[in-house]
């Protein structure tokens, strides 16, 4: 018998509370076998806490990684939804990726063994939808269950808002916590005096009351409000009494949780007691919908992500407003003046308190004075035909890298369509096997011919580059934001109105 060098893969989810899947119990079943098997267990990878749908985990991708690099060569798992819960995964990893790698796969509960051949039973594919449907049955249930909970007024989240605490004889209540619910009726009432957010967060710092954060007990690096902070607060109808029963939707295939619109949030009333009341609420909402500004202006300014304070590195504002004086004299339309500002001062005074600002016509010419400088002492013009007849080569080269990085991509698909029509058996697996072949030796060549390129190619895309951005700022109709971000790292402006550019060449 060969002598294997056999790892095994231990998974399990959050959700998943039933004690047989349990980490020490996979261990456990596929210790066993194998040592009644006879094989040497050389690594095992263990995956807790991750879901089976996902693609990337940890261990599962150090696994990969050594099945690539030839170190396992035999993997057993207690049951294929250990290893995924996506039915096509199951069928890739079955019938293509472990047989590609030579690579012995068992799962012990399900009795699957592929041995030394490379087929697998087609009930494989079958698992694998039943693992799948299994996961989204599951999510359906956990879903519903959160909703009818939640639509009966009980609060199903780990913490507590702020101004409010987990109930001590009620499970799934809050309560309005008195040490710091005076807090939140000072920020309505504060805004509704004509207080703007950033005014609130300050006078919440300078009195000393604690951020949410800091009175949960997490570590903070600055014990200062924000005006974040106080618009979530502002905007949350949780302080009428009320809970958003969609504010989130998941998706379990990828786990990602997005933030539903506000007009779709659908409220239930009076499921526990309000710290202002509603009419207070409503008012403040208005308040927030009329000081709302949209954009003035879309166009990408010149020196867009560029520009910081020179004083604590923090990326500056771009803001507007209107000019009401020109050399000391009123003038009724005046025009709008675009300008940088270092807002720090709101956020954490105590960082900088500086609130310097700078007209963007001010440092764009700075800018583009200095630049310009700097490029005639590179003496250009002496270096660039050699610079030119390089970027040619590099841009023939893309060109080709290109094309073949496409050519890979249809064979990828041409593999996918190919394993489609096996599994619909509209080919034979006769016919699976030869055209297979043949598309992986022509996908390996061209991966050949790819990683020649782009060893090739290593060597002059500083030239590339240089030459391209010579080239595009030489023409004033290309001078652009982009460019700039190509010839510079960053720009810091200092509260006495010196400018350090700091360049990429």
């Amino acid at each position: 018998m060969k002598d294997y060098k056999a790892g095994i893969y231990l998974r399990l989810s959050k959700e998943d509370n039933n004690p047989n899947n349990s980490i020490s119990s996979q261990r456990e079943i596929v210790t066993n076998y194998a040592k009644k098997e006879g094989f040497s267990i050389i690594k095992e990878y263990v995956d807790n806490g991750w879901s089976g749908i996902l693609d990337s985990r940890p261990a599962f991708n150090e696994m990969i990684f050594d099945i690539l690099h030839k170190k396992i060569d035999m993997l057993i798992v207690k049951d294929l939804s250990r290893l995924t819960r996506d039915k096509n995964k199951t069928g890739y990893y079955t019938e293509i990726f472990f047989p590609d790698n030579d690579v012995r796969f068992i799962s012990v509960n399900d009795y699957i063994d592929s041995g030394e051949r490379y087929e697998i039973d087609d009930t494989i594919m079958l698992r694998g939808i039943v693992n799948q449907s299994y996961l989204a049955d599951v999510s359906k249930k956990i879903k519903s269950v959160i909703n009818n909970m939640k639509s009966e007024g009980l609060y199903v989240q780990y913490y507590a808002p702020y101004g409010y605490k987990k109930s001590e004889t009620e499970k799934h209540k809050i309560v309005i916590d008195e040490k710091v619910a005076d807090n939140v009726r000072l920020i309505f009432k504060m805004y509704l005096e004509g207080y703007s957010q950033g005014k609130i967060a300050k006078e919440l710092t300078n009195r000393g009351i604690d951020t949410p954060k800091k009175y949960k007990g997490q570590k903070v690096a600055i014990n200062e409000w924000r005006n974040d902070s106080i618009s979530r607060i502002l905007k949350d109808p949780i302080y009428t009494g009320a809970l958003i029963l969609n504010k989130y939707e998941s998706d379990y295939l990828t786990k990602k949780v997005k933030k539903t619109k506000r007009e779709n949030w659908r409220l239930k009333e009076n499921a526990h007691e309000p710290i202002v009341d509603k009419e207070t609420f409503e008012k403040v909402q208005e308040l927030l919908n009329n000081n709302y500004n949209k954009p003035k202006r879309k166009y990408e300014y010149l020196l867009k992500d560029l520009v910081y304070c020179g004083h604590c590195h923090s990326k500056m504002q771009y803001k507007s407003r209107k000019r009401t004086k020109i050399h000391n004299k009123i003038i009724t339309n005046g025009e709008e003046c675009w300008f940088y500002k270092c807002r720090m001062i709101y956020k954490f005074p105590s960082i900088c308190d500086k609130g310097h600002t700078i007209q963007e016509k001010t440092l764009n010419k700075i800018v583009i004075h200095t630049l310009n400088k700097k490029l005639e002492e590179m003496q250009l013009e002496k270096e660039s035909n050699i610079i030119r007849e390089e970027y040619t080569k590099t841009n023939s080269k893309c060109i080709a890298l290109t094309k073949l990085q496409s050519s890979k991509q249809k064979i990828e698909n041409e593999i996918k369509i190919l394993y489609n029509k096996k599994l619909e058996e509209n080919i034979t697996i006769e016919q699976f096997k030869k055209q297979y072949k043949d598309l992986k030796l022509k996908e390996s060549a061209i991966k050949e011919q790819i990683e020649q390129l782009k060893k090739e190619r290593k060597n002059m895309i500083t030239d590339k580059e240089i030459f391209e951005i010579i080239e595009e700022f030489k023409c004033a109709e290309n001078f652009n934001n982009e460019i700039m971000k190509k010839l510079i790292n960053k720009i810091e402006v200092f509260e006495d109105k010196t400018v350090n550019i700091i360049f990429n060449f």
